[in-house]
C-alpha cells in the first residue's frame, strides 16, 4: 500500500464511496446466512477496502471494465475468502451457534421472522395468494437455463447495468442487451401461462 500515492488512495476511497450502496447490496444477495454470526456487512466492506487498497494497479488499469464490476468481483472473492475463513476452518462451528435476543439489523434470520409477523396481520387468503405467486415464480425460474436466470439476477437484483453485464458475462453490450431482453421474454412466456399473471 505504501507504493500508492495520496492522490490514488484518495480516487479508490471516492470510487468505494461512490459504488457502497450497490455493493452493500450485491453483499446481501450473496452473503450466507451463517457468515453473519460472524461479521457484520460493515466488516464486509472494510475487508473489501482493504483488498482493493492492495491492488490499485489492477484499478487503475483496464478502464473499458467499469470500477463498479472490478469491485464486485473482489467482493465475491473476499466472500469467499471470508467463508474459507469463518465457515470451513477448524474453529467453533459457526453452524452450530444459537443466536439469542439478536439484534443485528444486517442479520437475515432477524428480518425473516418480522417478515413472519407481517404476514399474520395479512389475512389467511392473502398470505397463501402471495405464497402460490412466490411458488409459481420460483418454478418458472427453475425451469429456465443457468444463463438466463444469471442476466436476470445482474439485471434486476444486483442492478447492474447493460455495459456492467456485459463486462461480467464476458460478452459483447449488445450480446448482453439481447440475452436481457430475450430472458426477460422467456420468463413472461412461463409466468403467463399461468392465468395468475395474465394481464
Amino acid at each position: 500500500m505504501s507504493d500508492y500515492n495520496l492522490e490514488d488512495m484518495n480516487w479508490l476511497a471516492e470510487c468505494f464511496q461512490e459504488h457502497r450502496t450497490r455493493l452493500l447490496q450485491v453483499a446481501r444477495l450473496h452473503i450466507q446466512p451463517m457468515l453473519l454470526r460472524r461479521i457484520s456487512l460493515d466488516d464486509l466492506m472494510q475487508e473489501l477496502y482493504l483488498a482493493a487498497s492492495k491492488r490499485l494497479d489492477y484499478f487503475k488499469a483496464a478502464a473499458e471494465v467499469p470500477v463498479f464490476v472490478r469491485l464486485r468481483s473482489l467482493l465475491l472473492q473476499t466472500l469467499v475468502d471470508l467463508e474459507r475463513k469463518y465457515l470451513a476452518c477448524q474453529k467453533r462451528d459457526a453452524f452450530k451457534e444459537i443466536a439469542f435476543d439478536q439484534h443485528n439489523p444486517e442479520d437475515t434470520t432477524v428480518q425473516e421472522r418480522w417478515n413472519l409477523l407481517a404476514d399474520t396481520v395479512s389475512s389467511p387468503r392473502t398470505h397463501l395468494a402471495k405464497l402460490q405467486r412466490q411458488e409459481l415464480v420460483r418454478q418458472a425460474l427453475a425451469e429456465m437455463p443457468d444463463t438466463d436466470r444469471e442476466v436476470l439476477t445482474l439485471r434486476h437484483f444486483e442492478n447492474l447495468s447493460n455495459q456492467e453485464c456485459a463486462s461480467v458475462l464476458g460478452i459483447e453490450v449488445k450480446a448482453a442487451s439481447i440475452r436481457y431482453i430475450r430472458a426477460l421474454k422467456r420468463f413472461q412466456e412461463k409466468l403467463s401461462a399461468n392465468s395468475e399473471f395474465r394481464v
